[in-house]
């Protein structure tokens, strides 16, 4: 059991789509939940509305959310964003912790993934997650959604200003994404993760 988890995503939406389901699996086993969101999605419509839909999913996740506010498309200069995340991760005293991985085309996922990187640099199990425009992983750390995934879609429908012109955040996308990570590891719905440092032996899974 993870005590304290932190995800960190550029935009609302990001965090559940990559690792809803294992936020779920660790919201059932009692874990705290930390979610730190740096930009204020304007870019993708109303800022306000798409903060008010995060903290519907916070809710839903009995998590804690954290809106770092910046530029919708800018969330650097990337020494300012470290230090801010540096000061979310102290306050949240992560046990494990999920962020975007590298190979990205969106401007706002690489720079969270570079700032992550350095900002983590002194804990010991960090997970990488897809997003929609992400490479389709195809090994890494495997968690079994299946008896989330029903609300991992509730999770996603949310953020109903993009889910709603967003094929990618539907139910039926999500469920296929998941059906293909759990044909390769032997469950119904799974989420697969890059870890960029997991301490965990060989095997284990979060």
């Amino acid at each position: 059991m993870w005590d304290r988890v932190l995800a960190v995503g550029a935009h609302p939406d990001d965090i559940e789509f990559g690792c809803g389901g294992a936020l779920l699996r660790h919201a059932a086993e009692g874990s705290q939940i930390t979610l730190v969101v740096a930009s204020d999605g304007a870019r993708g419509g109303d800022a306000s509305r798409r903060k008010a839909e995060q903290a519907r999913a916070a809710d839903l996740l009995g998590a804690k959310v954290v809106m770092l506010d910046l530029p919708d498309g800018r969330v650097g200069p990337l020494l300012d964003f470290v230090g801010l995340l540096e000061e979310e991760i102290a306050g949240a005293s992560p046990d494990l912790v999920y962020t975007h991985m590298a190979e990205d085309v969106h401007q706002d996922h690489q720079l969270t993934h570079q700032a992550m990187r350095i900002a983590t640099r002194y804990l010991p199990n960090v997970l990488l997650f897809e997003s929609p425009r992400s490479p389709l992983l195809s090994s890494g750390v495997r968690v079994d959604i299946s008896p989330v995934m029903a609300q991992k879609v509730e999770l996603l429908a949310a953020h109903a200003s993009q889910a709603g012109g967003r094929r990618e955040l539907g139910d039926e996308a999500l469920r296929a994404r998941a059906t293909v990570h759990g044909t390769r590891h032997g469950c119904e719905y799974a989420e697969v993760f890059t870890p960029l440092r997991f301490a965990l032996p060989f095997g284990h899974q979060p």
